[in-house]
């Protein structure tokens, strides 16, 4: 059995999201410079899926910042370029952390597909930082602009789209409506998630995640509407913790997210 058929998938609202898993698979990784420069290294990746994977690199990225890689991927992970030997992708760097192995300092990063082609953005400045604000129906991350810098979480999330449900608490006005829609990205103590129901800040929501059999009750802790983008709320869950260890693999460090 291949390392892409032990895959487990999962229906989102825009397509589909895979779980990261380990590989040994090599890529190269491009990053791109202020001053125009840019530098590569040819590492190996240790855990991949379709809208992502995860390697450790000997020096840091911007979280933010997209960077190139180009890889023999599977095909049957890839949105496109099935017939070619390598997969050229541009990637969001979503996490670098610093860490030490065998007694060398590594940076264990990990970044989101958002497929191969550059924003005009990017071409004009390669430093320009990026947020994830979607995923396209071929299983991508979307991003747009960032306006201001990464600012570091202290508890670590997981970029990671799940099919979910999210149910307003039965009301006269709203008889229960429910939503299927996908995360964006998720913790232990909770997530965001792109929804379009009326749910108000302080609000409580029920949340289902039928692919790792979890349920709970959430509050709505913020609400964010975007222009040409759909509403995304950011859910902290009450009583529960979401079970981020069936997301990514637990011998995986370069998978986490900060």
């Amino acid at each position: 059995m291949t390392y892409s058929n032990r895959i487990r998938t999962s229906a989102i609202a825009e397509g589909r999201a895979t779980e990261r898993v380990p590989t040994e698979l090599q890529t190269i990784v491009q990053v791109k410079e202020a001053d125009g420069q840019s530098w590569k290294e040819v590492v190996k990746v240790t855990t991949v899926s379709r809208n992502g994977a995860g390697f450790s690199l000997t020096r840091s990225c911007v979280v933010g910042r997209l960077i190139t890689l180009v890889l023999p991927l599977d095909p049957e992970l890839r949105a496109y370029d099935q017939d070619r030997e390598v997969y050229p992708v541009m990637g969001i760097v979503q996490h670098c952390n610093k860490a030490t192995v065998d007694g060398q300092t590594v940076y264990h990063t990990g970044v989101g597909f958002i497929g191969k082609n550059v924003p005009e953005s990017f071409k004009n400045d390669p430093t320009q930082n990026f947020r994830i604000t979607g995923m396209t129906t071929e299983g991508l991350w979307k991003v747009a602009e960032a306006e201001t810098q990464f600012k570091k979480r202290g508890k670590p999330r997981y970029w990671v789209g799940l099919g979910v449900t999210i149910s307003l608490l039965q009301r006269a006005e709203n008889s229960g409506a429910k939503e299927e829609t996908h995360t964006v990205n998720v913790a232990a103590g909770g997530v965001s998630v792109v929804c379009t129901l009326a749910a108000s800040v302080g609000e409580k929501v029920k949340f289902a995640c039928r692919s790792l059999d979890f349920y709970a009750i959430a509050i709505v802790r913020n609400r964010k509407e975007r222009k040409g983008e759909l509403p995304t709320l950011h859910l902290e869950f009450v009583d529960a913790q979401f079970p981020v260890d069936k997301v990514i693999p637990a011998h995986a460090p370069s998978a986490l997210a900060a």
